[in-house]
């Protein structure tokens, strides 16, 4: 019967739904009114045209999902053979070499790892892509933005970094999650980074809502441009042209995880003089102020 049902392929699954559905709608009719004769063949016909049309949307939906997936499949298997492409073709050319030189070799070498380790980029990011995709539940805990934001700044990997102004106080959002979000934003602001590598991380608040910016001095994202590159695979025209090795998928993953947080992420011009990220969260709690408690002799 399983392989039955996947033989069909999913146009044939969808009708086979359909043809379903309406069915169990039109029993449902006749079983739930049980009086005259006009009565039920109206309410069969009702059933019938609402299952027909409940089938009919979720045929449209799954076809809509199937050619997103497949959009998907696509760009992702580009994606993936470019660098093993570049890895191959240098090996290749070294094989060609009866006698390579040392030099020759290690410009193989150097050249295969940096595409090595931008597939292993690819793939961790395909994953956590896979992640969000899933809606996998978050864990909200409070964090302190100061120390939390400070750490993203000055960690592993942060060189050129600085931290601006970030206000007192803390946020419920889910730590990997949120982690998650910056760190994307930091490294795109680093590839997009100008000669001067001039990349700030800062945060204000009014109210509930916290503000989170990331900005840097490169040549900026134009008006145009700035919807389309948090598309996944999608990348900026300058960042195409500077091959900065960006998998495409940065962006797209911190915008799905700050949405389904319940905030927003955009962009706009940086006061650095390139682009600036920023994404707002709802949960920000300030920091108290303690008063010390005079006492009167």
């Amino acid at each position: 019967m399983r392989h039955a049902w996947s033989r069909l392929g999913l146009r044939g699954r969808i009708a086979l739904s359909i043809v379903a559905v309406v069915l169990a709608a039109v029993g449902l009719a006749i079983l739930a009114v049980r009086r005259e004769v006009g009565e039920v063949v109206g309410a069969v016909l009702l059933g019938g045209a609402i299952g027909l049309a409940a089938a009919l949307v979720a045929g449209h939906l799954l076809d809509e999902a199937y050619s997103r997936q497949r959009q998907f499949v696509s760009d992702a298997s580009h994606e993936l053979r470019t660098p093993l492409t570049a890895i191959r073709g240098q090996l290749e050319v070294l094989a060609r070499q009866p006698d390579p030189k040392p030099a020759e070799v290690q410009r193989v070498v150097g050249v295969a790892l940096a595409e090595a380790g931008r597939l292993e980029r690819l793939v961790e990011d395909l994953l956590m892509l896979a992640r969000v995709d899933e809606e996998v539940p978050s864990h909200p805990v409070e964090i302190s933005c100061g120390p939390f934001l400070r750490r993203l700044a000055s960690g592993p990997g942060a060189e050129g970094i600085t931290l601006g102004t970030v206000p007192g106080g803390s946020i419920e959002a889910d730590p990997e999650q949120f982690t998650q979000v910056v760190r994307n934003l930091l490294a795109n602001a680093r590839r997009h980074a100008g000669p001067q590598g001039r990349v700030e991380l800062s945060a204000t608040a009014e109210g509930e809502r916290l503000t989170v910016f990331v900005d840097d001095d490169g040549p900026g994202i134009p008006p145009p441009e700035r919807e389309r590159v948090f598309d996944r695979f999608q990348r900026s025209e300058a960042s195409r042209a500077r091959d900065s090795g960006g998998s495409g998928l940065g962006l797209a993953i911190a915008r799905s995880i700050v949405e389904r947080h319940g905030g927003r992420i955009w962009i706009e011009d940086s006061p650095l003089g390139g682009a600036r990220v920023a994404f707002e969260l709802d949960g920000f709690h300030p920091e108290v102020e303690h008063h010390p408690t005079r006492h009167h002799g």
